[in-house]
């Protein structure tokens, strides 16, 4: 759960975001900022360019607000009123460093690109996402964290590992033991010298006064009864020697125990890398296991269709999302799985039905053929394709559809090709799925280490030497999108003003002119919050409402007693 004050601290980042859009990408529509009803007191609402959004407005469950969840708020993005069918997500810390273009996001011949920067953080300690489901069995990774390896070990090959282990434990106490037993004869080698020396005289003979002494010493009855207390010590001895053994060796296998899994246990992240690692998990489970990269921290282009898909296709995780109030290690991260936003299906005919009329004609099943089997196309070729498409047709009870007549040629036997059809043939859909079953559904394009070239992204911390050098970095060499992440001490409260105005002479520096989305410097907003700007909008139209009632009232009032008294003269002159 991330807490933190920084994610509710303003140091300027929305406006001067606003400034780098109107300076280096004025070919943008519209803005909206979405926001939990705050108003920037410096946004001029006036502008026809922007628009205050609230989370009640897009939100599909309200009962989940407030909240402070940027995943979650990314769920519901697509729902805006009025949005475009594509569109550009900025977060507020992300500006614009160079001239930018639709083409940086968007291109009909390149689909979206999308800008990767590093591999997925790993999912336990010693085991990267590159050794899952690489068809090898790795312990490290065999942890539900890791989804048990993906597959690779099975429970069997687990267990004579442990087993392996538990047995060269079991070598080393017997080496152990051996040890102990050896010590124990010396321990009662001494005990037999020491307690002697100490209770015997040194002559080979003992007087009946030793013997008093000893037998007092010992509460014995009879002298000859010393050897026997001293086979009774030693055997208690050994008994609780014995005990100390098996309680050592009992805490050497716990440790042994907790050594060996520690190596298990997933490495402690923070809930950011945790989200990657569990979105990377849902991927997985759904399009199979690849090494997958993380987004860079710039703009994120996509369609509304593309997360209302994505969004269907996981609706347990994304509506586990929206119903965390601030980010936790469970969050989907959107812009992460926008990369594999879905194969086309086996169902899918698009591609193929070029005059769009929902079926396959003859023409469009050879170009078809054309793309599964090896040309030239041979005749038992198309006739064993041609006789499986016969077969779906006769097993599989499906709703009667009309042929277009300029779809069949003279000689066809073929049924109409529909997309219920494809999706119920098991045969037709497995050769679908194994051709096609992994073209993206989505055009796009990756863009390989875009921070070392397109990216830049700097972390803030309450050391003002190491902002001033990270600000210096970015005039020196300031690309088309930088992120500037805000990670500072809250306790530092001094270093952390002083941090703030650096970064605000270091904005100006960039962005002197204001821009059309501000207000001039002089003004301010009355109201802070959307809902104190409705309420007295509502308040100011019930005021003209009433005010243009009493008006009009006013005048009819007027106009009838004028007319009263014209009417009243009129009937004076015919009448009297």
């Amino acid at each position: 759960m991330d807490t933190s004050k920084q994610r509710f601290d303003d140091k300027y980042e929305l406006k001067f975001s606003l400034r780098s859009l109107e300076k280096y990408a004025p070919w943008v529509n519209h803005v909206y900022i979405v926001t939990n009803g705050q108003i920037p007191y410096w946004l001029n609402l006036d502008y026809e360019k922007v628009s205050i959004v609230t989370h009640d407005e897009i939100f599909r469950d309200t009962i989940s607000l407030p909240s402070f969840s940027s995943p979650a708020i990314e769920c519901n993005l697509h729902r805006i009123p009025g949005l475009s069918k594509r569109f550009i997500y900025f977060n507020d810390d992300i500006f614009l460093g160079q001239p930018t273009f639709l083409e940086d996001f968007y291109a009909p011949n390149r689909g979206f690109l999308i800008y990767l920067a590093w591999p997925v953080p790993q999912c336990a300690l010693s085991c990267p996402w590159m050794y899952v489901a690489d068809g090898q069995c790795d312990k490290d990774c065999f942890v539900p964290e890791c989804q048990m390896d993906g597959g690779d070990c099975d429970d069997k090959s687990v267990t004579v590992e442990l087993q392996t282990e538990d047995l060269e434990v079991n070598d080393e106490d017997d080496t152990q033991k051996q040890v102990l037993a050896d010590t124990i004869q010396r321990v009662r080698a001494h005990f037999y010298r020491s307690f002697l020396k100490r209770l015997m005289p040194r002559t080979t003979t003992v007087s009946s006064t030793t013997s008093r002494k000893i037998s007092r010493f010992l509460n014995l009855t009879d002298v000859r009864d010393l050897a026997k207390y001293v086979d009774d010590y030693n055997r208690n001895t050994l008994r609780e020697e014995k005990r100390k053994r098996r309680r050592t060796r009992r805490i050497f296998h716990k440790r042994e125990n907790r050594t060996f899994y520690s190596r298990l246990r997933p490495i402690n992240v923070d809930a950011y890398s945790a989200s990657l690692q569990h979105t990377n998990r849902m991927l997985n489970g759904r399009y199979g296991f690849k090494t997958r990269k993380v987004p860079s921290t710039c703009p994120c282009s996509s369609t509304g269709t593309l997360w209302g898909e994505l969004q269907g296709a996981f609706a347990k995780e994304y509506a586990h999302t929206e119903r965390n109030r601030v980010r936790k290690r469970d969050d989907v991260q959107f812009s992460f799985a926008v990369g594999d936003g879905g194969a086309r299906g086996r169902g899918d005919l698009d591609e193929f039905d070029t005059d769009l009329s929902s079926t396959w004609s003859d023409r469009e099943i050879r170009t078809l053929l054309t793309k599964l089997y090896e040309l030239p196309l041979s005749y038992a070729v198309v006739d064993h394709f041609e006789a499986m498409l016969l077969n779906c047709s006769e097993n599989w009870d499906l709703p009667v559809v009309s042929t277009p007549s300029y779809e069949r040629y003279i000689d066809s036997k073929l049924p109409t090709i529909t997309k219920d059809l494809v999706i119920s043939c098991p045969s037709l859909s497995a050769i679908l799925t194994q051709r096609f079953g992994q073209v993206p559904k989505y055009k796009y394009e990756i863009v390989h280490n875009s921070e070392s070239k397109y990216v830049t992204f700097k972390m803030l911390s309450s050391n003002i030497s190491d902002v001033v050098s990270n600000l210096d970095e970015i005039r020196s060499d300031t690309r088309k999108f930088v992120c500037l992440n805000d990670n500072l001490d809250e306790t530092k409260a001094g270093e952390n003003e002083l941090v703030r105005a650096v970064l605000y002479d270091f904005y100006l520096s960039l962005f002197p002119r204001p821009s059309r989305f501000e207000l001039p410097e002089d003004y301010r907003n009355k109201f802070g919050y959307v809902k104190d700007l409705e309420e007295w909008k509502t308040y100011r139209q019930n005021t003209k409402t009433f005010v243009c009632c009493l008006v009009f009232s006013l005048l009819c009032f007027t106009l009838y007693n004028v007319c009263k008294k014209k009417c009243c003269q009129i009937a004076n002159k015919l009448f009297c």
